[in-house]
């Protein structure tokens, strides 16, 4: 099935796999949206509806009208950052987009759409992401846009701050000590000497000297993990403004926009894994073993009992 509009002098055409309507001008759900039960977190619906396989075809249309299309098409609460007078820093409505996919998820359509809209691939400030809002919305442009809409998390990271002793070697046991210091087995008194030799060089070593770092230099280690593998630029550490992260007391807080969260941590709300139901082919069947009652008795044979001497 094939659809085919003209967005100014640029003809737009679509090519739909799985039986979508076309794209609409006003916005809203369409009649091609699939029908689903909400499951009482917003997020998580609206990331659902996203979930939705597309094959689908766009040629110079323009970024306005294939947002359009997606929200209509999936059903999903999209807040695109655009252009306005009051903000410079944004998506341009009237750029145009090309992209072909085959059989992917509506997110992914979402997140190659947001690479080609990409005004400046050298400035980090202006890099096209997506995020979810408190409200539960899909949130997508620079991430300039994105970093105003921050939210407060308290990580525990106690467990990645404990260090596990390592006990390399054992103890020496002197066994001559032993029997020196019991009289040799005569009867003398020992001096309570411990047979255990150099005790205390296996106990400073077992920690491989990091039981003399503080928890926060060690909190520091992996803070700056953190902040150079995820979103380096974005940090206030590095000049950035997405977000901040703060040690206290075992706890990592972080206020920082959700793109940046959702690397940190993922969504509490999502599966971590894709489960799946699968039954063997054919019918259930049952064994019942037959009773005593109904056995046949098919043949007597002797054999010869020996029986030993008293």
């Amino acid at each position: 099935m094939t659809r085919c509009w003209t967005t100014g002098c640029a003809a737009a055409c679509v090519v739909l796999a799985v039986g979508l309507a076309a794209p609409a001008v006003a916005q809203g759900t369409a009649a091609g949206a699939p029908a689903m039960r909400s499951t009482g977190v917003p997020e998580r619906d609206t990331l659902l509806r996203m979930m939705r396989l597309m094959t689908i075809e766009f040629k110079d249309a323009r970024l306005e009208d294939v947002v359009r299309y997606l929200g209509e098409q999936t059903g999903a609460e999209l807040e695109p950052m655009w252009i306005d007078d009051q903000n410079a820093t944004g998506l341009d409505k009237e750029q145009t987009i090309s992209l072909k996919v085959n059989n992917v998820s509506a997110l992914t359509v979402l997140e190659k759409i947001l690479a080609r809209a990409q005004t400046d691939a050298f400035a980090e400030e202006n890099t096209n992401t997506w995020q979810m809002s408190d409200l539960g919305t899909l949130q997508f442009g620079p991430k300039a846009r994105l970093n105003k809409f921050k939210r407060l998390e308290i990580y525990d990271i106690n467990d990645l701050l404990l260090v596990i002793p390592e006990f390399a070697e054992a103890p020496q046991f002197n066994l001559d000590s032993v029997l020196q210091n019991t009289g040799g087995g005569r009867g003398g008194g020992g001096g309570g000497q411990s047979p255990f030799q150099n005790t205390q060089r296996q106990q400073q070593g077992a920690f491989g000297g990091d039981e003399r770092r503080p928890r926060e230099e060690r909190a520091d280690d992996i803070k700056r993990i953190i902040t150079e593998l995820v979103e380096p630029n974005q940090w206030i550490d590095n000049a950035g403004d997405g977000g901040s992260i703060r040690y206290y007391q075992g706890t990592f807080i972080v206020n920082a926009a959700d793109y940046m969260h959702r690397q940190l941590n993922g969504y509490t709300w999502w599966p971590s894994g894709v489960t799946a139901q699968r039954t063997r082919a054919g019918g259930r069947y049952v064994t019942l073993n037959p009773e005593a009652t109904s056995s046949q008795l098919n043949e007597i044979q002797n054999f010869p009992v020996r029986i030993p001497p008293p």
